[in-house]
């Protein structure tokens, strides 16, 4: 793996993470409103890495980012690291895989396979173990929806920096 590489991934996680700190470092701003700009941004920094350096270096952020969210409090279950880390495993193999296909087809797969994953391994796991409908309700809502939004504004974002930085 090249300097280059490494370099890049790494600053592409040093923003992933600073992007979720943001929650963090401003309590006051609502959850809806972060949870739509940190997903889009981390989505976008997967993406980047993917297509810059590469699937794997796309899959260290995928990973280290869930970590830090649950470090953070923000997934609540160990267990929620993986099915977490799946979905987004999903989502940067699809945008590796269509990343030269049309940005419309690429933005709407990546967006319901990340979802179908998060949403599906959330379901999946709720139904085998019992938990406060709460967390059950937030995880599934979270999952849902929200997800093709930040997943599609990931890619959105990626695409435009990826055209102004050429």
């Amino acid at each position: 793996m090249s300097t280059k590489s490494i370099t890049g991934t790494g600053l592409l996680l040093a923003v992933a993470l600073l992007a979720q700190s943001l929650r963090l470092i401003f309590p006051f701003i609502p959850n809806q409103v972060s949870m739509f700009l940190i997903g889009s941004i981390t989505s976008a920094t997967f993406v980047l890495a993917t297509w810059r350096y590469g699937w794997k270096n796309g899959l260290v952020i995928a990973w280290i980012a869930p970590v830090v969210a649950h470090l953070q409090g923000m997934l609540p279950l160990p267990p929620f690291i993986l099915i977490t880390g799946l979905g987004t495993t999903a989502y940067v193999f699809v945008a590796h895989w269509l990343q030269h296909k049309p940005k419309v087809l690429l933005i709407i797969v990546a967006a319901l396979v990340k979802a179908g994953v998060l949403f599906g391994g959330y379901s999946l796991f709720f139904s085998l173990f019992q938990f406060p409908p709460k967390i059950v309700n937030t995880m599934l809502f979270v999952s849902s929806w929200p997800q093709l939004v930040t997943s599609s504004l990931g890619i959105i974002l990626a695409l435009l920096i990826t055209k102004r930085v050429r």
